[in-house]
């Protein structure tokens, strides 16, 4: 006799499918997070570049430890991401449908994660630009 308490598989497997749709939802909604975050940091260091350098060398620098976090953020995100599609791949039987065997093109959170880092290239590339110009600059008269 089955306790009031027992969870069914399909239960089980109509949560995680919930779980993974929204999963999927906030995949799509990641890359235009960051590029408005470290786009933002850009915009505001690209325009302290000729009034306060040292404030641009920072924004830069953290622009490029953002980039470097959300990397991180997507590895976590990916690993749960792929756990999901197991456990329902598992549940959906000879009907499961993944891509999970591809390797190329690379998968959406991999596109992310080098664009990440691309940010993370593109953010100490403007750092330095702004401790060269610093460094080069015309003693006062």
């Amino acid at each position: 006799m089955a306790d009031d308490n027992d969870v069914t598989v399909n239960e089980i497997y109509k949560e995680q499918y919930a779980h993974f749709r929204a999963m999927n939802d906030i995949l799509y909604k990641i890359p235009p997070l960051f590029s408005f975050a470290i786009g933002g940091l850009w915009y505001f260091a690209a325009t302290q570049l000729k009034s306060d350098r040292l404030i641009a060398i920072g924004i830069f620098l953290f622009a490029a430890f953002v980039s470097i976090c959300s990397v991180f953020i997507m590895k976590r995100f990916s690993l749960a991401f792929s756990r999901y599609i197991s456990n329902l791949n598992k549940l959906d039987g000879e009907y499961a449908v993944s891509l999970k065997d591809q390797t190329w093109p690379p998968s959406t959170v991999k596109i992310i994660q080098f664009l990440l880092w691309v940010a993370t290239a593109i953010s100490l590339a403007g750092m330095i630009y702004a401790i060269v110009l610093l460094l080069c600059r015309a003693p006062p008269a």
